[in-house]
């Protein structure tokens, strides 16, 4: 499956895109000598925050993802790149590269000023990235990345045990960072 930045550049025709079977109910998204049972819905935008690359800048990106309809069950399904990560505004690389350098000693703050895009933050953010907290407590109950065992770990310690994961998921080579396996490891985990 494609990542985002060459989604952007090539996005998939709605026949290469469409999903072979439902995830709700499971039947074949284009059965052999019938008629087609998920077709093309239109497109959705959607924003995603953070670097589209281990070592890119923070970036707010604008993408469209491409819309199905199941005719056997009535389910709307939306299919994006590789990357991206249900109900989180930030794409998984983003999450992985946070943990990163959270899990690693730096503070929230500086935490987000690599991670966001946004440089104008509110009143609290000033000392403290409640996103990050969010992250953190949904990897602790296995919400993000499906990495489990992580209920008694301190919030440090959760990210850092998130990034062995992702990084293992990355195909991490002996000498290599961890930042940038446990980027490819969360497009592949998300």
């Amino acid at each position: 499956m494609l990542g985002i930045k060459s989604w952007r550049e090539r996005m998939p025709t709605c026949a290469e895109a469409r999903p072979t079977t439902c995830p709700c109910c499971k039947a074949a998204g284009q059965p052999v000598g019938a008629l087609l049972v998920i077709v093309g819905h239109g497109l959705v935008e959607r924003q995603v925050l953070g670097p589209q690359t281990a070592a890119g800048p923070a970036e707010a990106t604008v993408m469209k993802l491409r819309r199905y309809r199941c005719r056997a069950c009535g389910a709307v399904l939306v299919v994006g790149p590789r990357g991206l990560v249900a109900r989180r505004l930030y794409g998984a690389g983003a999450i992985a590269l946070a943990f990163a350098a959270y899990g690693h000693g730096a503070t929230d703050i500086a935490t987000r000023a690599q991670t966001s895009p946004w440089q104008k933050v509110g009143g609290s953010s000033t000392e403290r990235w409640v996103t990050l907290v969010r992250w953190v407590e949904a990897a602790r109950r296995g919400e993000l990345f499906a990495v489990t065992g992580l209920g008694e770990l301190d919030r440090r310690s959760v990210a850092k045990q998130v990034v062995l994961v992702l990084a293992a998921r990355g195909g991490r080579r002996l000498g290599e960072d961890l930042t940038e396996s446990a980027f490819e490891g969360a497009a592949i985990a998300a």
